[in-house]
């Protein structure tokens, strides 16, 4: 076992593991450590939005995670046993109009075994117990005795995380200070088995999710005079009560008492130590997007450390990190406040309640806002010095489109590598002379195929969008205003690329 690397995750979960494996894949020097012995059984995280099957699919996972998981294209909203409203993910401009039900363990183990693939290393059971940086880098002291020495360190190790602490960032917030139950149970029950229900009434909700071995996923809050365990009566009474069909739990196969938290790290850099995932935000569940904002996470920090490593960009790339990741944060913070307020029935705002109900006045914004706001394809760089003002999808992650390169068809989705900037253009001018013309940028060039019918295309004819090598699109501008990838090269000091 080596004692030095270049990045050290500490953390073997979800998000700790999807960096981890971009990085190696990227050819980057990387050790996970982690404090269990092995992985974890509790099945906490379970939803995975259109943005990380998107991110797992650029990293050639995809598949195992889609025959593991079970696909949901609807959310149901009931109000007193009604039902209202829901949330369709057709509108989606992606291959994946979907949610993926996939249960936390067993996306730990796809991700480490790809991890173990690539030729990774994963120490387990050992603990950090101190970092100290000096000149030479990072050293981190185990409790095994091993002291690790590395350039860079990221903090994926959760809600209590040491990382956080020993870099001496805050992380400030609240408790709901309300206690919720998640149980899997086998069930006999008519309700609809390829979507998730959300039933709310003046008292609380139930979330129904349903999982592809038959079983489902219940959230609620069971309200209890002591601290002791519901009984399976309990539970049984809460289901009936807000549930409109029969429902009758059979057996019980695993169940977990939590709290809902709203808490954001002061800041997600401290020299070269960072923060990802649950350690440097917590969200209220409500929309299922804890995991996967911390997937982005990952999948930003991995780009913008492989391109420092590698000498393509300065180090104040890294800065950009915690600029746009904690502000995409901190706007989900308070947008899945706002909906758990509603929810759990604390907040009772009957202006804020309207905006779920099926009103002409808000179809819109049902069937196209919600939708793209549960499944991360909503999140963007706005305020980012990587992301220039243009077209509108600029900041944004890149739509699912059909292109041509060199003749071949490919994705947009398979050509987002965590390494490499490109350009895809819409154009009818002579192909090889935008080719000859772009060629001194030394990036791939793409042409859109615009002839597939019905479909929306958000660039339009004579445009181009430069995208960053997580997918993200940088630019976004008419033919007209090539120059502009030279000036962006040029201000980010951009070298050694393809």
């Amino acid at each position: 076992m080596k004692n030095h690397c270049q990045v050290l995750v500490v953390g073997a979960g979800p998000v700790g593991l999807l960096l981890a494996c971009r990085l190696k894949k990227n050819g980057i020097d990387v050790v996970v450590v982690e404090k269990k012995c092995s992985r974890s059984t509790h099945s906490k995280a379970l939803s995975m939005n259109a943005a990380s099957l998107a991110l797992l699919r650029s990293l050639g996972v995809v598949e195992n995670f889609e025959q593991s998981g079970k696909e949901i294209g609807d959310i149901s909203i009931y109000w007193n046993q009604k039902r209202i409203s829901h949330v369709d993910y057709c509108q989606l401009n992606s291959c994946y109009q979907h949610i993926l039900a996939i249960p936390q363990p067993e996306t730990e183990r796809l991700l480490e075994e790809h991890f173990i693939e690539l030729g990774g290393e994963i120490r387990r059971a050992v603990t950090l117990n101190a970092i100290d940086v000096g000149s030479a880098g990072i050293n981190a002291s185990l409790t095994d005795g091993v002291t690790l020495t590395c350039d860079y360190l990221v903090g994926c190790d959760g809600s209590h995380s040491t990382v956080r602490d020993l870099a001496g960032i805050t992380f400030s917030g609240f408790d709901y200070d309300i206690d919720f139950y998640l149980f899997d149970a086998h069930v006999s029950w008519q309700g609809k088995r390829d979507e998730v229900h959300y039933f709310v009434d003046e008292q609380g909700f139930i979330i129904v999710i349903p999982l592809a071995d038959g079983n489902h996923r219940f959230v609620l809050r069971c309200p209890q005079e002591d601290d002791s365990r519901p009984t399976l009566a309990k539970y049984q009474a809460v289901l009936s009560r807000y549930i409109p069909q029969p429902i009758v739990i059979q057996r019980v196969v695993w169940e977990s008492k939590s709290q809902f938290y709203n808490r954001l790290a002061s800041q997600y850099r401290a020299g070269n130590i960072f923060l990802a995932g649950d350690s440097c935000h917590l969200f209220s569940p409500i929309g299922g997007l804890g995991m996967n904002t911390g997937f982005q996470d990952a999948w930003n920090l991995a780009w913008k450390l492989t391109a420092v490593i590698r000498q393509r960009q300065p180090d104040d790339l890294l800065n950009t990190y915690g600029e746009e990741r904690r502000s995409v944060a901190a706007m989900l913070r308070d947008s899945t406040d706002t909906s758990t307020r509603l929810i759990t029935r604390i907040d009772r705002d009957s202006e804020k309640t309207s905006c779920w109900l099926p009103l002409f006045s808000n179809r819109w914004r049902a069937r196209t806002l919600h939708p793209q706001l549960f499944s991360g394809l909503a999140q963007r760089y706005s305020d980012s010095s990587l992301i220039w003002e243009g077209g509108k999808l600029a900041g944004k992650y890149l739509p699912y489109l059909s292109l041509t390169c060199q003749g071949n068809r490919v994705s947009s989705y398979d050509i987002v590598d965590g390494e490499n900037y490109f350009i895809i253009v819409r154009s009818e001018s002579d192909k090889q002379q935008l080719i000859k013309k772009l060629g001194d940028y030394h990036m791939k060039i793409y042409f859109l195929e615009v002839n597939e019918s019905g479909k929306k295309n958000e660039i339009q004819s004579e445009e181009y969008i430069l995208v960053r090598p997580d997918g993200f699109v940088a630019i976004h501008e008419v033919l007209g205003k090539l120059e502009f990838v030279s000036h962006y090269i040029e201000m980010n000091k951009i070298r050694n690329y393809l």
